[in-house]
């Protein structure tokens, strides 16, 4: 007994330090088969994005389907069906003059903002469809869908309206409304950052990356002789202060949406997702 007793406090400095050798490997090695097997580690919500990010951009023409979509809505005890509807479902067309498909969504609740909410979208988009059937003088097409979704109090309304008149190149128009249920208000970018406790700074650089790096593809492109159209890469639209356009979707990721046919014959759209 005194024999071992003796080797230990001999060798007391090598135990210790095979002893943290040995939690290490041990600490190591479970971090190893977490990542393998998933378990027991979180994804940063960042790095989950990267992952995603390509696909969210890809998918984004495929989200207008006319409808609330309610997967993040289970904690919220309301019937959101009886918040927004297909107000007006249009399908006209004219043999050689006009073909219209529209389903133009309207809020059925009756607040302030919510009428506000209401005419504008009557007035941009009803009155521009009227417009087409009554003056078109070249064949036109007008196709209209909607999304919404429903993160924590807010209700994010996303229009797309793909409009062609002649051979005028094609506009893809995208137009986003952010309600706050809770306070009967529209939300601002600053009031969504906040929600989303979102850095503005970090939010500004990764624009800016994004929008060299297209603009610098477009050029790419642009130089093999095909028509492209070319993003400024100075206008104050890219300053976040100014963002024209955003919601809440799917998993509250929260989306930038720089839509050039709304101001433009292009159907370029580019996606900035935090």
């Amino acid at each position: 007994m005194d024999r071992i007793k003796y080797f230990f406090i001999k060798n007391k400095r090598i135990i210790m330090i095979a002893g943290i050798l040995l939690i290490c490997s041990i600490a190591i090695a479970f971090g190893v088969y977490a990542q393998i097997t998933n378990k027991g580690v979180k994804v940063p919500e960042s790095q989950k994005i990267d992952e995603d990010y390509e696909d969210l951009k890809n998918n984004f023409q495929d989200i207008f389907t006319n409808s609330i979509n309610k997967e993040t809505t289970a904690n919220l005890n309301r019937n959101y069906d009886e918040l927004l509807y297909t107000r007006y479902d249009i399908n006209d067309s004219k043999s050689g003059k006009f073909s219209i498909e529209a389903k133009i969504p309207g809020f059925k609740e009756d607040t302030r903002t919510l009428q506000k909410i209401n005419e504008e979208i009557y007035d941009t988009y009803a009155n521009e469809i009227l417009k087409i059937a009554n003056t078109a003088t070249v064949y036109t097409t007008y196709n209209l869908d909607y999304v919404a979704y429903v993160n924590g109090n807010v209700i994010s309304l996303v229009i797309m309206c793909k409009y062609k008149d002649g051979t005028k190149a094609q506009r893809k128009i995208v137009r986003c409304y952010n309600y706050d249920i809770e306070n009967d208000s529209i939300l601002s970018i600053n009031d969504a950052i906040d929600l989303k406790k979102l850095d503005k700074n970090e939010m500004q650089k990764k624009v800016t990356s994004e929008i060299k790096k297209v603009n610098k593809q477009i050029k790419n492109i642009s130089e093999q002789g095909y028509k492209v159209y070319l993003r400024n890469e100075e206008d104050p639209m890219y300053q976040i202060d100014n963002t024209p356009n955003f919601f809440f979707g799917k998993n509250n990721y929260l989306y930038l949406v720089y839509s050039y046919g709304n101001d433009n014959y292009t159907s370029e759209i580019d996606l900035v997702i935090f």
